[in-house]
């Protein structure tokens, strides 16, 4: 077995994709997110065995900190040192950067690996799924180009490190519904549906009532089942989902490795999804 760890290339994709879901053993398509990380400046690295790419992990860089995503090996592949290789290789590139921490949403079969390289839990991520839209289109007004740096901003503040390359296409891209709160030109929260991923998130808002009305405005967009992942410290955000008939799905130990930024998290009421934070 001749392995070789290297950057994600296009012809990878579709593998992938499907090995993703298998990992996951998730029915959503992986080619997407896949496909964003060839556009953007993230840290990919993929698991080549005997020619074949089995498994790959992808680190976000937000300038001081970063988040681990895509982390999955082919079920066929497992327990062969793969996850191990790819994770020192991502551990290598944090410490060249000097990341003050890394964070994750680790599933069960993950978490382990993970502890072995001194990930300590820091809560869970909570997955709330609702059946349909529902909510108030008149709750909380549309977001503008105007309102771009005051969002990006009020995402910093909330999250503690510089998210942009991540949010800018999420915030642009025109299938995804924005809504902001707050004067224009001065937003002080938002919230984004992400129709194509069947997502709501993420949440930022400056208090209760403004995540709530941020949600009735932004569900609106989402007519099918969707999901919103919540971190479980935000006692709010819970409140919020279960009194509009959200349910609890399933729960993502989240790990930290490092120290966190200071930061208004209490702010942050659902992560763009677990692979961003």
């Amino acid at each position: 077995m001749v392995e070789t760890i290297r950057a994600l290339r296009a012809a990878d994709v579709r593998r992938l994709g499907n090995v993703l879901a298998r990992a996951y053993e998730s029915p959503h398509n992986f080619e997407l997110p896949l496909e964003e990380y060839l556009r953007r400046a993230a840290a990919t690295f993929v698991a080549e065995v005997d020619g074949v790419p089995v498994g790959i992990v992808v680190g976000n860089d937000y300038g001081t900190t970063a988040y681990v995503s895509m982390m999955g090996v082919d079920p066929a592949m497992q327990r062969r040192g793969i996850g191990s290789a790819l994770m020192r290789a991502l551990s290598a590139w944090a410490q060249q950067r000097r990341f003050a921490a890394i964070e994750l949403d680790a599933t069960p079969s993950g978490s382990p690996l993970y502890a072995r390289f001194g990930f300590t839990p820091a809560g869970r991520t909570l997955v709330y799924v609702a059946g349909g839209a529902g909510g108030d289109a008149r709750a909380a007004r549309r977001y503008g180009a105007a309102d771009r740096a005051a969002v990006l901003a009020t995402d910093r503040h909330a999250f503690g490190a510089d998210r942009g390359d991540v949010l800018r296409p999420l915030l642009e891209w025109a299938p995804n519904a924005v809504v902001v709160s707050g004067p224009r030109h001065a937003a002080d929260g938002y919230a984004d549906a992400q129709p194509r991923s069947d997502l709501l998130g993420p949440v930022v808002a400056p208090d209760g009532a403004s995540a709530a009305a941020l949600i009735d405005a932004s569900r609106t967009r989402l007519a099918g089942t969707h999901r919103v992942n919540v971190p479980s410290d935000n006692r709010s955000a819970q409140a919020i989902l279960q009194a509009r008939g959200y349910r609890f799905a399933r729960s993502f130990p989240h790990l930290v490795l490092g120290r966190l930024p200071l930061a208004a998290r209490d702010t942050l009421f659902a992560r763009i999804n677990l692979g961003y934070g």
